[in-house]
């Protein structure tokens, strides 16, 4: 994801300042676990609160968990194929019957 904006401006309005400084500060998660939790956030708000609540260290390994998931599929040859004719993240994402709900 390239974007001029700063990461989790939507989940900042969801989640409390320190689970996004959490995200920020952390070297695991990076722009796809960003718009992850932007999506989720942007969403499913209730459900990601709710998920926070229940404590930051289950939300984080959850996100963690979708952010590795994503990011393989994407980054994998034939992830790389069907971005390079034209398909949208989601659409591959879907073709590999990944879940991008919370």
């Amino acid at each position: 994801m390239l974007s001029d904006s700063k990461p989790l401006l939507i989940a900042a309005n969801v989640l409390a300042s320190a689970t996004i400084e959490s995200v920020l500060d952390s070297p695991s998660y990076h722009a796809r676990g960003w718009q992850i939790l932007d999506s989720w956030a942007f969403n499913f708000p209730e459900r990601l609160r709710r998920l926070e609540a229940d404590g930051e260290v289950i939300l984080l390994g959850r996100l963690l968990e979708q952010q590795e998931i994503e990011h393989s599929v994407l980054s994998s040859t034939l992830g790389l194929e069907h971005l390079s004719r034209g398909l949208a993240e989601h659409e591959v994402l879907a073709l590999h019957e990944i879940t991008t709900e919370l």
